[in-house]
């Protein structure tokens, strides 16, 4: 959580280039949508709106056929903004989630090839252009106008096949849980990937925001289909055939999301992400990972729903026995260590919600401190039960993609608020 304000020069190597370079990098983005009518306009305008000459993008916005609301709204957007790197694919097969979403598009994305007349051992005459990079959006992303510039700097100037931008939810006050969900992104993308990248050598990739050369798309296979957590799985797969993996990170930059709208959501975005964890644990890619410091820290993060599952075991264990037992002075000391994690935690957060307002040009409000302070102990509640119950589905196998609901809450409530800093 601190790693940015501990080593604030080793922070800055994740800043965004000051200058860009010319345009080189041609990039494909995918905007995988199910039941989306409420933002999926917002989130193509935005896309299209990036600053990058026309020839070098295009998007491509994947539907069922069974999802009528969204298509007519993504068909209505195209027609209006009248350009012709656009496109809307419809598809109907199984299953229905995220994954297989991407992988249609990756396979129906034009290769951007390079013919050459010999290559005989591969048994095609083209090679890939190493310049076309596949780009992943969610449906209610609003992403910065300066971000191919950034990537395509990074990836021009530096042997980079892989880059993870960052992620910010911004409706810190929609919800009673919301300003800790958003401080939750606000460190990860901050000090946690940095930390992850620096110490451990491994960058666990996030769903959207994420920029991939083609020819290691093709090279693994796409994503796994039947894994709830395609963007973490992808990214260890990825370094496991070589691929060099950048982390950029910039408060202007990010690309702006909203937390989910209730309880019940937020459970079900979790236990989708815990038993996500689960399956690649149990698949066993990260053991494959080259170094052993990358296979630690890809099991750390693995594990943590069961982590999540102790601390709700520990809640009333704990309290049971400080009132049915007189414990040694020791172990009474050591028993305070959970309360003082927290407390200090409390305490990072306090201070980042400050932080996070200035940085975004918020008026800071006591009434957001004290949310804070009435909202963390039933935050981890919540997260406990999402992964007791991500547990209990993977048992039962169940993988049925339970999607989170948008509704533009993070367009809404900030609307008054500059669109990006500067």
């Amino acid at each position: 959580m601190l790693f940015a304000w501990n080593d604030p020069e080793e922070s800055r190597k994740y800043k965004s280039p000051k200058t860009y370079l010319p345009p080189n990098v041609r990039f494909s983005a995918l905007l995988p949508a199910r039941h989306e009518e409420k933002v999926i306009a917002d989130t193509i305008k935005a896309v299209s709106e990036i600053d990058y000459p026309e020839d070098f993008k295009e998007i491509t916005v994947l539907c069922r056929e069974d999802d009528t609301e969204t298509i007519k709204e993504v068909n209505k957007t195209i027609e209006s903004l009248g350009k012709n790197n656009i496109r809307l694919l419809v598809f109907n097969d199984l299953p229905i989630n995220k994954p297989h979403g991407l992988n249609i598009g990756l396979r129906n994305t034009s290769r951007q090839v390079i013919n050459i007349d010999t290559l005989s051992d591969k048994g095609s005459n083209y090679i890939y252009n190493s310049n076309q990079v596949i780009t992943i959006f969610d449906a209610e992303d609003q992403p910065h106008r300066d971000i191919y510039n950034v990537v395509n700097t990074l990836m021009t100037s530096e042997p980079v096949d892989v880059v993870q931008s960052g992620v910010q939810l911004m409706n810190f006050r929609s919800k009673w849980f919301s300003s800790i969900n958003v401080l939750e992104y606000f460190f990860w993308f901050k000090s946690g990937l940095p930390f992850y990248t620096k110490i451990g050598h491994v960058t666990p990739l996030g769903g959207n925001t994420v920029f991939v050369k083609r020819e290691y798309l093709d090279m693994i296979g796409g994503w796994d289909e039947d894994c709830l957590t395609e963007d973490a799985d992808i990214g260890i797969r990825l370094v496991n055939k070589g691929a060099r993996v950048r982390v950029v990170y910039d408060e202007q930059h990010v690309t702006r999301e909203e937390t989910p709208d209730s309880v019940e959501e937020f459970i079900k975005q979790r236990t989708r992400w815990n038993q996500g964890f689960l399956q690649i644990l149990m698949k066993g890619d990260w053991a494959h990972l080259p170094q052993m410091k990358q296979k630690f820290m890809a099991l750390y993060t693995l594990i943590a729903p069961f982590v999540q599952m102790i601390f709700l075991l520990y809640i009333p264990i704990g309290t049971w026995i400080a009132l049915s037992y007189k414990l040694p002075m020791i172990v009474s000391m050591l028993s305070f260590v959970p309360t003082f994690l927290f407390l200090l935690q409390i305490t990072f957060y306090l201070v980042g919600i400050y932080e996070f307002t200035q940085v975004y040009g918020i008026k800071y409000s006591i009434k957001d401190s004290l949310n804070i302070l009435v909202a963390f102990f039933p935050y981890q509640i919540m997260l406990a039960i999402a992964s007791v119950r991500a547990v209990q589905r993977l048992i039962s196998g169940q993988l049925v993609w339970e999607k989170t609901t948008h509704n533009n809450a993070h367009r809404s409530v900030l609307a008054g608020v500059p669109a990006y800093v500067e």
